[in-house]
């Protein structure tokens, strides 16, 4: 029994932190409504005056004078070492501490340190390492520099060969007179302490006109970083054996608590279920069933219960460690979510920072989640009885920095002597600070041989479809290399002599002993709505290769196969192969086709140890689009209310309102099936445009005939709208699209646009 791999790695993500202060918040707001003239700038001043002498009116004028407003160069830095930042910092965490420099003088000018790195500029104090310097200017890009010297060269001849220069002009946009300079350190292992970073930058405003260049005094910018030991859940798992010698079972009852000086923080964890409670941030504490021989997952026998429960949590499952359900049903790993309004952290009341475990002991009243599952011990016989291991506990978590931390935990493995009710026991678990509390036992007993057969998606033998494992499936697209459609794009003809098209399978054996597992096919199951293969294609089995093991011979890859030998414990792949025959065949669009696989036990002579997985592929695509249109008659759009359904007339001044349903119609639902998800998906509007898709002629003339776009569009998933033309806006415009990011199978949406007849 073995934690899984991927769930046992310990993750310490990178953060950088960014904490800007009110006074920088302040100084940075642009141009105020009386800014200085710009250096440079000529101002000219004549006199005139007008006067009379009683009778006559006069005019007079003096000599004309010239001024130059000169360089008046200044800066400010946020936050300013009278005020320093703080950013906090855990051990070994990398930080970048950012520094905002705005000129707030008269003119343009380029930014330079002006002390030495590790004195004036960088990390100046504390337990920290010096990585680089991150330059961030206005419509360059972000520039990762390593040294002082580095960082003033860019600033200063970066632009083209010339300086950057930052204006500040009256009616500047905001912000276009800043620049921001971080500095990126890592801090060092050593849990308390400050680490403090330094910016001594000045400005230089260069000669404009006859002006001459002038350089600023220098700001001095600081952060005093805290450095705070992180939090640190402590687990700790027991195991007690029961039942009999031929029936055994073993509890085993896992601890968690924060041992360290930290409230945990939620974290999000991908691939959670969808349901209520379920989703949004939180913890995860995981553990894996036990194995036994390694590779074969025993069985949880009942669902776990909780000893001590937070506020909200729940228990979630996973046959692959990746995506998670609450659905116990041929479970891999057990996992308790901790929502993010049951955390101290958030408000709640668990996972405070609660020193007193440690990473080697959790006691029960110190536990802050506990809880407890059977599984059925395994009964295997013979030499596949050799070695069993003890399962250990793995947990995810998160700090107030966004880490994901566990303890460093090392199974122990325990030899048993394989003879009936002849137990063996070893430690449960260990790791680098020692041994925990309690042993477990693992009792093992001789058995008769046994028959099983899973048969599913490569990789996934015991996927699930939408009702149990035999309607899994594995769903492609082919499209062959020239095609046609029919109006609407109804059917499509695939040319003879096409390409075969794989799928790639894979059989698991459960059993005590090596079996050979026949291999037919038969119509797609009944749930998937498919269609046969039309007439000339054929079905072969092809192996991927396989060495001898087992009991199970050398099979080369690439050999036509009829069955497949699977050593006890063991997986083997193999491929489908749909051959098209010789001649152009038909295919309905948007419509599965293919075969059900059945693998049969040949161990097992009665034929009822079998297992199926559907193979079925899509022909020229799988996102369907479906057009309606609704009429608001004597209606305009701005006022219309009620539509008629699919109406074929209206009158000029009438609203049109248009929708382009857009659907998945690859197979969904289930648990590791393969199945066809679309990205990027981009609709195209345009009123004026004719062409083509597939030898299907349309013309679109709603933008000759109409006002063009009444308003923005609606996309119902939240698609990104754009491209109109003529733009910017939408309303008039004659042409718009819709770009939907991901439409995963099975999902569907609608874009509606409404236009008023000219």
């Amino acid at each position: 029994m073995t934690t899984a791999s991927s769930m046992q790695t310990l993750l310490r993500a990178s953060a950088a932190v960014v904490a800007p202060m009110a006074l920088g918040l302040m100084l940075a707001s642009g141009a105020p409504a009386g800014a200085a003239t710009s250096s440079g700038t000529t101002i000219t001043n004549t006199a005139t005056a007008t006067y009379t002498d009683g009778t006559n009116p006069y005019t007079s004028q003096s000599n004309t004078v010239t001024t130059t407003v000169q360089n008046v160069p200044a800066l400010t830095i946020a936050p300013p070492q009278g005020t320093p930042g703080n950013n906090p910092v855990s051990p070994a965490q990398q930080v970048t501490d950012t520094f905002t420099l705005t000129n707030v003088g008269n003119g343009p000018g380029f930014f330079q340190l002006t002390g030495a790195l590790g004195t004036a500029e960088g990390v100046t104090a504390g337990n920290g390492t010096f990585n680089n310097f991150i330059v961030n200017v206005p419509g360059q890009p972000t520039q990762t520099l390593t040294t002082v010297a580095a960082v003033n060269t860019y600033l200063a001849t970066g632009n083209a060969g010339g300086p950057f220069t930052v204006p500040q002009a009256v009616g500047a946009p905001t912000a276009a007179n800043q620049i921001t300079i971080g500095v990126q350190y890592t801090a060092t292992n050593v849990a308390v302490g400050t680490i403090t970073t330094l910016m001594t930058p000045t400005i230089t405003q260069p000669i404009a006109g006859t002006a001459p260049a002038v350089t600023s005094s220098t700001v001095v910018g600081q952060y005093n970083d805290t450095v705070t030991q992180d939090a640190r859940i402590d687990v700790q798992k027991l195991a007690v054996v029961g039942g009999t010698p031929l029936v055994p079972t073993i509890t085993y009852t896992v601890r968690f608590n924060n041992g360290g000086a930290r409230d945990a923080f939620p974290v999000v964890r991908n691939g959670l279920p969808a349901g209520a409670g379920i989703t949004g941030p939180g913890l995860i504490f995981t553990d894996h069933v036990p194995q036994f021989p390694v590779g074969t997952n025993l069985t949880l026998s009942g669902t776990p219960s909780f000893v001590t429960q937070p506020a909200g949590a729940t228990f979630i499952y996973s046959v692959d460690g990746v995506t998670w359900t609450t659905s116990a049903a041929g479970a891999v790993y057990v996992g308790v979510f901790v929502p993010s309004a049951a955390l101290k952290s958030q408000g709640g009341a668990s996972f405070g920072t609660n020193p007193g475990s440690s990473q080697n002991s959790v006691t029960a009243p110190q536990a802050a989640l506990s809880f407890t599952f059977v599984v059925s011990g395994s009964t295997a016989s013979g030499s596949a009885n050799a070695t069993a291991t003890t399962n250990v506990a793995n947990s995810l978590y998160g700090d107030n920095a966004g880490y994901i931390e566990g303890p460093a935990v090392t199974p122990f493995t325990t030899t048993n002597t394989g003879n009936p009710g002849t137990s063996a026991s070893s430690t449960a678990v260990a790791n680098a600070n020692g041994n925990l509390t309690g042993s477990g036992f693992i009792n093992s007993a001789a058995a008769p041989g046994s028959f099983a057969v899973l048969n599913g998606p490569s990789g996934f033998p015991g996927a699930v479809g939408q009702t149990n494992n035999n309607d899994d499936y594995s769903a492609a697209s082919y499209v062959p290399a020239t095609f046609s459609a029919a109006a609407n794009g109804s059917t499509v003809s695939v040319p003879g002599a096409s390409a075969a098209i794989t799928f790639a399978n894979t059989i698991s054996n459960s059993s005590n002993q090596f079996d050979t597992y026949n291999l037919t096919t038969s119509t797609l199951s009944a749930n998937l709505s498919g269609n046969a293969l039309p007439a000339g294609w054929a079905v072969t089995f092809k192996s991927t290769g396989q060495a001898a093991s087992g009991g199970c011979s050398v099979v080369a890859a690439g050999t036509v196969i009829t069955s497949v030998c699977v050593p006890s414990g063991g997986t083997q792949n193999y491929q489908t192969v749909m051959t098209p025959p010789a001649g152009a065949t038909s295919f309905n669009v948007f419509t599965p086709y293919g075969v059900s696989v059945k693998a049969t036990s040949t161990n097992d002579g009665s034929g009822n140890t079998n297992n199926f997985t559907n193979d079925e592929f899509f022909v020229g695509g799988f996102v369907k689009m479906t057009k309606t249109q609704d009429v608001a008659s004597g209606q305009p759009c701005a006022t219309a209310s009620i539509y008629t359904s699919n109406a074929v007339v209206a009158d000029p001044g009438d609203c049109v309102r248009y929708t382009v349903t857009y659907l998945n119609v690859a197979p969904s639902g289930g648990t590791s099936n393969v199945t066809l998800n679309a990205s990027t998906v981009v609709i195209t509007e345009d009123g004026a445009g004719s062409g083509s898709t597939n030898s299907v002629a349309y013309t679109n003339n709603w933008a000759a005939n109409s006002n063009g776009l009444y308003a923005v569009p609606v996309d119902s998933t939240g698609g990104t709208l754009g491209g109109y033309n003529p733009g910017p806006g939408a309303a008039g415009s004659s042409k718009f699209t819709d770009t939907i990011a991901s439409l995963v199978a099975g999902a569907t949406g609608n874009v509606v646009f409404k236009v008023q007849i000219k």
